[in-house]
């Protein structure tokens, strides 16, 4: 790929990776700082990509990104509470909308972090289940059994939640 092809390629997927890197590192400073990463990456290996599975490559790449900088934050932390986990930006939606959506994205960060990156790249990102096998080197089968194990538990906290009091 030339040096044309590689920005319009990757600024199409860019907001993508950015969504991914949010949903791992759960912020979006460091997901922003891991896109650009990616890019420059990218830019300094641009004579030797390939024009098809550039979108495996920069997903798989920008994983791989999060998961070195999750690691390296390990090192210093064991975890990152729930507490201090970025809620998502509401979009002038109503009080009791963005009351539930803040509910569902606190569950979704509780879940594993396999759980809740499949969740993630099917449900946010709308990728195919044999893609997303790809990206976590995975089999297709594994992946469709994590995202129905994620969905059910969300649905299950979800239910009890909004059962509270009843």
């Amino acid at each position: 790929m030339n040096s044309e092809e590689i920005n319009r390629e990757f600024i199409r997927l860019k907001d993508a990776a950015y969504r991914y890197a949010v949903s791992l590192l759960h912020s979006h400073d460091e997901a922003a700082d891991a896109t650009q990463d990616l890019y420059e990456k990218l830019w300094q290996r641009r004579l030797f990509i390939r024009r098809n599975g550039f979108e495996s490559l920069v997903m798989v790449s920008i994983r791989n990104i999060c998961l070195d900088r999750i690691k390296a934050r390990r090192r210093g932390r064991q975890f990152t509470p729930l507490e201090d986990v970025e809620a998502p930006p509401t979009h002038k939606m109503g009080n009791d909308q963005s009351e539930l959506s803040a509910i569902v994205h606190r569950l979704i960060a509780a879940l594993p972090d396999r759980e809740r990156e499949v969740l993630h790249l099917r449900d946010s990102e709308g990728l195919e289940f044999e893609h997303i096998a790809e990206i976590v080197g995975s089999t297709e089968a594994a992946v469709r059994m994590a995202c129905s194990r994620a969905r059910s538990k969300v649905k299950e906290e979800l239910i009890k939640i909004m059962n509270y009091g009843v």
